[in-house]
């Protein structure tokens, strides 16, 4: 017997958010209740720049998805009106949600899954408040330049040193040779 549509539909829905899953490991759950449909537009196109997506999820699909990627512990998050924001960069997706929701009181953080572990709203938050990947880096490059520096700089005053002792030696010959 042939498969009626709909089944079949919820089925190649369910593959295509598992697939998204699979493709980005980390996501933040979220609830929209209240927004606009021009609100979250805006949200997405922020998260556009992030290059992060942001999608609205039929919890039933949603849940099967997490079952199939066997992640079920998330499945007591997808209450509600729930939304999806697939993270690449997850300290810049969880910047743009957490300022998102400060002008928009209906969104709401409820969790965050990261890299394998799921993380509280407060963990998104603070996510959020970590200065640009960017930034980062230049802290690790300066963190690792400075040694480097360092031993450049005494070496550097050791070789001033030792010629200075050159030359006082110099000048003190020099100097004992005319008497």
């Amino acid at each position: 017997m042939e498969e009626k549509y709909g089944i079949s539909t919820k089925k190649f829905m369910v593959e295509e958010i598992a697939e998204k899953l699979k493709e980005n490991p980390n996501f933040v759950i979220t609830e929209y209740k209240g927004l606009a449909s021009s609100e979250i537009e805006s949200l997405r196109k922020e998260l556009h720049k992030t290059s992060s997506a942001y999608l609205i999820v039929k919890n039933s699909l949603v849940k099967k998805a997490f079952d199939q990627l066997k992640i079920k512990d998330l499945n007591e998050f997808i209450e509600g009106q729930t939304g999806l924001s697939l993270a690449n960069d997850i300290i810049g997706t969880s910047k743009t949600l957490v300022d998102f929701s400060k002008d928009h009181a209906a969104l709401k953080i409820k969790c965050a899954f990261i890299d394998g572990k799921i993380e509280t709203t407060d963990r998104v938050k603070h996510l959020a408040m970590l200065p640009p990947r960017e930034v980062l880096l230049a802290m690790v490059f300066n963190g690792m330049k400075a040694p480097i520096t360092g031993f450049v700089g005494v070496l550097g005053g050791l070789l001033r040193k030792f010629v200075y002792a050159i030359n006082e030696i110099k000048n003190k010959k020099e100097g004992g040779d005319k008497k």
